[in-house]
């Protein structure tokens, strides 16, 4: 018995030895063989910079689908530190830190949010590091998607190139034909080197909401953190914060206290100006992942809260967004005036899922705002949360098409938008005061802190008695608001020459009618000393040609001055052709040559040495 167990053993031995050598040895000698491969891999060819190893799910035609689910998952947070090379900064520690962050985070904010640390493509490392503050989103995106290409200029370059080798073809041709000799003309491209977009695969900007760029500077014992966010879905630079400390190890509280000011929840927004009217509904980010809505969370928005809409217009063919696709809505703002939710009895919570309404408040008509365009499936439109970082802002008003020239002492009114639907009764309207020497007035948040309602505000600028213009604004989001506006200042300058000319032409008109009943009483009463007088009197008061010179005057002056704003000139003339019908309807015929007729058929001509009108 114990002689066949032996037996047994020896080719089990065997066979367990030959087992474990292919499972150790082969597995170095595939990599290996695999590291060898991809060496000996042809380069990739001029149109494809990059390959992609991510495999993204598509439809039936061909198009990327995001498999995220926009309320009930959770935001992906992505945060670049770039250090400096500090060796204070050697002894963090990457792991912990990123452990202690998520720890605070999800204090905070529970399970809404994502947080990973990475560090910052090499690519763009020194320029978070040194240059945070010029670091756009198109900087961002360009690492792993190629850079939008204006079509336009595009087919303009194409036809530019085709005219080009079509003139050198005749210029050899002739050349040719001159010489006697034949010439063969062969395409050549120009002496300048073609510089091809290295990009980074895979591409995570689809699957990300947030990039939180970090920048760490040691200045001596005292370091520096700047952080600024970037909005992925709309692909757009939002707040950034700093802090200065002295010890490292409050590294992780800085990194989140930052965070947790500049973070802003993003909502999609469905809004079609053309039927929809004034009304939009919001879809909230990851709404659908907080327990409670009556506990709060900051990725939810409240009644009043004010979003910032941005339109997004993606490229069929790779899903990024076009040539000048990403276009933040300027002077319009939306604010949240009813929040959808539900209570469930087996939880005892009331829910949210992320469904709000919201009112849209434009200075633009709806044929010019794109936010109000129709739906589209290459458009996607999203807003922003507000968050005002001051206590007021700098309404600057500048004429439109020169900066340099400030609008002075304009009148500027306030007015708080409706936030209850149901409310009926009418805001009040406040007047703040007028724009200084710099064309500017201070907007301050709290300018309707008895309402309580909403940090949006409706801006009114007034010259004399015409409203120029209807801004809504956020007092406290950015330092300084600056709005260009039609220079209405021409305009004043002109209403005030029409008003005064008008009162002489009244003026006129009454001095008239005295001087024609004074003349027919003299000659009535056959005085005609007097009504000589009278008649060289009247000759003095200015009349219909007199006026129509001066209104030609002022006219081609009106014309030669190139400070006037387009706008504006159409109402100067529609003044000017007002002011004529008046003059032409008050100061009809010739009243001197009427009462001289009546003088001299009454009294016969005057002598020659008498005083003639």
């Amino acid at each position: 018995m114990n002689t066949f167990l032996m037996k047994f053993k020896s080719p089990l031995r065997i066979l367990c030895t030959l087992l474990l050598v292919a499972v150790l040895g082969c597995g170095p000698d595939d990599s290996a063989t695999a590291d060898i491969a991809s060496s000996d891999a042809p380069p990739p060819g001029p149109a494809a910079t990059t390959v992609s190893t991510d495999s993204k799910p598509t439809s039936a035609k061909g198009e990327v689908v995001d498999i995220r689910n926009w309320v009930f998952s959770p935001y992906e947070l992505r945060i670049w530190i770039a250090t400096d090379n500090s060796p204070r900064f050697q002894t963090i520690q990457n792991d912990r830190l990123q452990q202690e962050v998520r720890s605070l985070v999800r204090n905070w904010a529970g399970a809404t949010l994502n947080v990973e640390l990475e560090t910052p493509p090499s690519t763009i490392y020194s320029d978070i590091q040194q240059n945070l503050s010029d670091v756009t989103m198109l900087d961002i995106a360009a690492l792993y998607e190629k850079r939008p290409v204006d079509k336009q200029a595009k087919l303009r370059a194409v036809q530019y190139d085709e005219e080009k080798q079509k003139a050198i073809e005749i210029a050899v041709k002739e050349r040719a034909g001159e010489s006697g000799e034949t010439s063969s003309v062969s395409n050549t491209q120009d002496a300048g080197e073609f510089v091809e977009q290295v990009l980074i695969a895979p591409n995570p900007l689809p699957e990300l909401d947030k990039i939180y760029a970090v920048s760490l500077q040691d200045r001596g014992g005292v370091f520096e953190l700047q952080l600024v966010e970037f909005d992925t879905n709309a692909r757009v630079r939002v707040l950034a914060a700093s802090r200065k400390f002295r010890k490292l190890s409050r590294l992780p509280n800085q990194i989140f206290s930052c965070l947790q000011e500049v973070f802003s929840p993003i909502s999609r927004i469905q809004y079609n100006g053309m039927t929809d009217g004034k009304t939009a509904s919001i879809e909230m980010r990851s709404a659908g992942l907080v327990a409670d809505v009556n506990q709060g969370s900051p990725i939810l928005l409240q009644k009043g809260d004010v979003l910032r809409p941005v339109v997004r217009r993606n490229d069929r063919q790779t899903h990024a967004p076009a040539y000048d696709g990403v276009i933040e809505v300027i002077w319009t703002y939306m604010f949240v005036n009813e929040m959808v939710t539900h209570h469930e009895e087996s939880l005892n919570a009331t829910r949210s899922n992320g469904a709000a309404r919201g009112e849209v408040v434009s200075t633009y008509t709806m044929l010019r705002n794109p936010l109000a365009a129709r739906r589209n499936t290459s458009q996607q439109k999203y807003g922003l949360l507000v968050r005002p970082t001051s206590n007021s802002s700098l309404l600057k008003i500048t004429a439109m098409g020169r900066d340099d020239y400030t609008l002075q002492g304009y009148n500027v009114f306030a007015k708080s938008p409706k936030i209850d639907l149901d409310d009926e009764s009418d805001t009040p309207t406040i007047r703040i005061g007028q724009t200084d020497w710099r064309g500017g007035i201070e907007i301050d948040q709290d300018i309707f802190g008895g309402q309580g309602k909403t940090k949006l505000v409706v801006i009114y600028v007034k010259n004399g008695q015409r409203v120029l213009a209807r801004l809504p604004i956020v007092p406290g989001y950015r330092p300084v608001e600056t709005a260009s506006l039609p220079n209405d200042d021409y305009r004043l300058q002109f209403e005030a020459f029409f008003v005064g000319l008008q009162n002489s032409v009244l003026d006129y008109t009454i001095q008239r009618k005295v001087y024609e009943i004074r003349i027919k009483h003299h000659v009535e009463m056959n005085e005609e000393k007097e009504a000589r007088e009278l008649l060289i009197e009247l000759k003095k008061v200015p009349g219909l040609e007199d006026l129509d010179k001066i209104l030609a005057t002022k006219e081609a002056g009106l014309q030669d001055d190139p400070r006037i704003d387009s706008a504006i000139r159409p109402q100067i003339e529609r003044m000017f052709l007002q002011t004529r019908e008046l003059i032409g309807e008050f100061l009809q015929g010739n009243l001197l040559l009427e009462m001289t007729k009546m003088v001299n058929g009454k009294f016969g001509e005057p002598a020659l040495n008498a005083v003639s009108p």
